[in-house]
């Protein structure tokens, strides 16, 4: 059985997002002056009762934490899993107002969005549900005349039911207005900074299965699966084409998606036969056994990086590019287990 969200899971997640490059944030300094934000949001009518307005770090996308007021990721890496999923949002009231305070100056964006639900949680990756409204995103500058005149409005006017095959409350999903930067198969890596700095709304789908309002005519979701095995997926929904999707979940269970894009299936099979070693063509120094897991990866994404769309050639004389070669080389692993 898959296991469902719990403590772990947020390393998991910091994990991955560190990958991805979006740890290498500058904590803001602390300074005497602050300001207000302050806006209006419509709330839907459709029993959707859970409203809010979270406040993230321009930069990376990532929320705030109440206390301190840093990016996510940064609080978790000092502190526990409590204090850094206290994350900074507001209940618009009845009218839709909303207000943040003592904020200091620097470049922010608040989300907002619904849920249908009984109680809010100070952890709103607790919060599950099958409907969920995207209410709006702007980016604020503090301090401007705009921040204290926000109105925050859907993104778009499409739905679209996500109707995936989770056999508990598993599945973070994430929407955003930019496509991630690659596969699927490379998770963290794939999801990339450009992805998650334009979220427009998330949700921890219950048994697989929501529905979500206010989507613009262009997005792009990713989903990651908690599992001792985890699973990952990405796609442009397709608006306009269907009113329900499956999203296909890259993973090593007997019902994960294991085929690799078209234009890399030579290289799979070329990985597969010849089992060259990736780090050695690319140059890479050989791993470090005392790492952890994320460190190790974390160092492998600083080597990868600066090389990502160069052209290699490999023993058999074919070209290709590194991320076409990673990719692959993730496909090929993921197809030797069966």
């Amino acid at each position: 059985m898959r296991d469902s969200f719990s403590l772990p899971f947020v390393r998991i997640v910091t994990a991955l997002f560190s990958i991805a490059g979006l740890n290498e944030v500058t904590t803001r300094a602390e300074t005497i002056a602050s300001f207000e934000i302050e806006g209006t949001v419509v709330k839907p009518d459709d029993g959707c009762n859970q409203t809010v307005v979270v406040l993230c770090d321009l930069a990376s996308g990532e929320p705030l934490c109440r206390n301190p007021l840093q990016p996510f990721m940064t609080v978790l890496s000092k502190t526990n899993d409590n204090v850094a999923l206290d994350w900074l949002f507001t209940s618009p009231d009845a009218a839709g107002r909303f207000q943040f305070t003592n904020v200091p100056p620097g470049n922010y964006v608040v989300v907002a969005q619904a849920w249908k639900g009984e109680l809010q949680p100070t952890n709103l990756l607790n919060y599950r549900s099958q409907t969920v409204h995207l209410l709006g995103r702007e980016e604020v500058q503090i301090p401007s005349a705009d921040a204290r005149n926000l109105k925050l409005t859907p993104p778009g006017t499409n739905s679209i039911r996500f109707d995936q095959e989770f056999g508990n409350g598993g599945g973070l999903l994430m929407l955003s207005t930019r496509p991630q930067f690659s596969n699927a198969i490379l998770g963290g890596y794939g999801w990339g900074t450009n992805f998650l700095s334009h979220i427009i709304g998330f949700n921890c789908i219950p048994e697989g299965k929501t529905t979500v309002h206010g989507l613009p005519d262009q997005v792009y979701a990713s989903i990651f699966m908690n599992d001792n095995s985890p699973g990952f997926g990405s796609m442009k929904l397709p608006l306009g084409e269907t009113n329900v999707v499956r999203m296909p979940i890259v993973a090593g269970w007997s019902d994960g998606y294991k085929i690799p894009p078209t234009n890399l299936v030579w290289l799979v099979d070329l990985l597969q036969t010849n089992k060259l070693d990736i780090d050695k063509l690319l140059g890479f120094p050989p791993p470090n056994r005392s790492q952890n897991f994320p460190g190790a990866q974390r160092e492998k994404w600083r080597l990868l990086k600066p090389i990502w769309e160069k052209e290699i050639t490999l023993p058999t004389g074919q070209q290709t590019r590194v991320v076409d070669l990673v990719t692959a080389e993730g496909y090929a692993r993921l197809n030797s287990r069966h």
